[in-house]
């Protein structure tokens, strides 16, 4: 049988145990809204696990940073304070699954591996997101995520959530419809969230993948 080559997303949810118990379950049932959305777009599965870590499995390894990046941007458009919102840690791996199990946390192949490894990695640094492959590009992408990181770090959950449909493929006069704005207003969001960069680079990444 060949193994297909996947992205698994490994991630937590940072400093959770500041949210109030009152609001922890809302909060939590409003992140799950966005990656119910994204399980209908993109047909992952996913698994929340102890609470407030994730495993995402991808259907293949060109869609895999679209995916991380929309959890991220998702997660960081609920704001928990004045325009400083929530955040995860999130790990992506490329590569193969050996065993394949309806059930994420049974399942196991180079693609868990390199995740689960670089999540526990982050946990020591400053780094919030890392992207790593088992193939020539491994090098390239974990330098490119630090890149990443200082592009989508602290944009604010304006930003966050104008960059979440943008990169679901909404125009600018549909966001603004969604959200309320004026075009304007979302066309300046999308810059100073560094929508040029970030696209530029996804962009990239699914050149590298797209016949893997």
């Amino acid at each position: 049988m060949k193994l297909i080559k996947i992205g698994i997303i490994t991630a937590d949810v940072i400093e959770s145990t500041d949210i109030d118990f009152e609001q922890r379950e809302k909060i939590f049932a409003q992140f799950n809204q966005g990656i119910e959305a994204l399980k209908e777009d993109y047909q992952i599965e996913y698994e929340w696990y102890r609470g407030d870590a994730l495993q995402v499995k991808t259907k293949d390894c060109l869609t895999s940073l679209r995916i991380a990046l929309l959890i991220k941007f998702w997660i960081k458009s609920f704001e928990k304070e004045a325009k400083k919102s929530y955040d995860i840690r999130l790990s992506l791996g490329l590569g193969k699954i050996e065993i394949n199990k309806s059930q994420l946390s049974l399942s196991d192949g180079e693609a868990f591996r390199i995740s689960g490894r670089n999540l526990d990695s982050l946990k020591s640094s400053k780094q919030s997101f890392i992207v790593d492959s088992n193939d020539e590009h491994s090098n390239s992408l974990k330098i490119e995520s630090l890149l990443l990181n200082t592009l989508i770090d602290n944009i604010t959950p304006i930003q966050s959530i104008v960059l979440f449909y943008k990169l679901r493929g909404f125009k600018e006069e549909e966001i603004a419809k969604q959200l309320k704005l004026a075009q304007s207003t979302v066309n300046q969001h999308s810059n100073s969230g560094n929508w040029n960069a970030i696209s530029k680079y996804l962009d990239y990444f699914e050149k590298l993948y797209t016949n893997v």
